[in-house]
């Protein structure tokens, strides 16, 4: 596998689809190593435009051409073998990597890769665990499936610590190829069945995948998920649990209230003490979603008044029951729930 110090720092790394949600994280953290980037994408859009103001040489649309030169291609893998951009690079002994080896590669310079998973909320928890970092100081680098307005509208930010806060997704096992100091996994349901045979197949991804934390890392699980709890069994690193159903968690949630806005508030007990939360985005299940934030934050020694006001001002990713607008009398929301667990949430 590819290591950072054998690349020719005068030839660019190229992206193709360099506009995509990871792709345009990546390009930016790499930016900011110290490498030349280039990259090429269909669409032109404000994340293309935010990465060429950054310095990244953008093109439109995919051509032979773009490749010469290249020390490097990364793409997606939405891009089919027979791009015009892969063939060439190809052609002229180029090496080639998909997003999620590259991406995995890039884990392997931080200390600290947290990373997130589980079927649902991995979006919403990266998000609220990225600004609670963010609040604290740690100055993490994030990549997330969804624009965040604190992170100035986009998905992604590029920080200066040793934290890398990531949204990792169990498809087709790319998630295996990160390399996590930490895992929170917030739940396990069928999903992917194009993919994966049945639930046991996915208990296995994710049982290899919180196998990956070391002895000194934490894996941060929800309790009341008998699925979670059975593919930590033979984890390595240090289980800290959340659970509202169940109360001998690490952290647990009661006096569960909605406040005149529909939001959700409630006590979180940990070591003995207990403190009030008070979220700012609509549904019960982002109680988990903090739970595993506040677990995360406490884990790495964050203060709780610094997690209380992170959540506090978290208002939600983007198509994530997100407000769009009224029309004759009617609020009109945009989510991207597709599972029906998700949809069920939702309604």
């Amino acid at each position: 596998m590819m290591l950072f110090h054998e690349i020719d720092k005068t030839k660019p790394i190229h992206f193709v689809g360099i506009g995509g949600t990871s792709m345009s994280g990546i390009a930016e953290i790499v930016l900011s190593m110290g490498f030349l980037v280039t990259g090429s994408d269909a669409n032109l859009s404000t994340v293309t435009d935010k990465l060429e103001k950054s310095g990244i040489k953008i093109i439109h649309g995919h051509h032979a051409e773009n490749v010469e030169g290249a020390s490097l291609v990364v793409y997606t893998a939405a891009v089919k073998q027979d791009n015009p951009e892969l063939v060439h690079a190809k052609e002229l002994g180029i090496k080639c990597m998909e997003r999620s080896d590259f991406l995995g590669e890039i884990t392997k310079l931080y200390q600290e890769t947290i990373s997130i998973c589980g079927t649902h909320g991995k979006t919403t928890t990266t998000s609220m665990i990225s600004l609670a970092f963010l609040e604290a100081g740690k100055n993490p680098t994030v990549q997330v499936g969804a624009e965040i307005r604190q992170l100035n509208g986009f998905n992604y930010r590029v920080g200066n610590s040793p934290f890398f806060v990531l949204e990792s997704c169990e498809y087709v096992r790319s998630f295996l190829k990160f390399h996590p100091k930490t895992v929170v996994l917030l739940n396990i349901e069928e999903d992917h069945l194009d993919y994966y045979k049945d639930l046991e197949d996915i208990k296995s991804a994710f049982r290899d995948f919180v196998n990956l934390v070391p002895e000194e890392g934490f894996i941060v699980v929800n309790s009341d998920d008998n699925d979670c709890m059975e593919v930590i069994q033979e984890a390595k690193g240090k289980i800290v649990t959340v659970g509202i159903e169940n109360q001998s968690a690490d952290f647990y949630a009661d006096n569960i209230r909605t406040n005149e806005n529909g939001f959700y508030e409630f006590d979180v007990h940990f070591n003995g003490n207990t403190y009030d939360i008070a979220l700012c985005v609509p549904g019960y299940h982002h109680i988990y979603n903090a739970l595993s934030t506040i677990a995360t934050g406490i884990s790495y020694g964050i203060e709780i008044e610094a997690l209380q006001k992170a959540l506090h001002e978290f208002t939600g990713a983007s198509r994530r029951f997100e407000f769009v607008g009224e029309c004759n009398g009617a609020r009109i929301f945009d989510d991207y729930a597709h599972h029906p667990t998700e949809i069920k949430a939702t309604i």
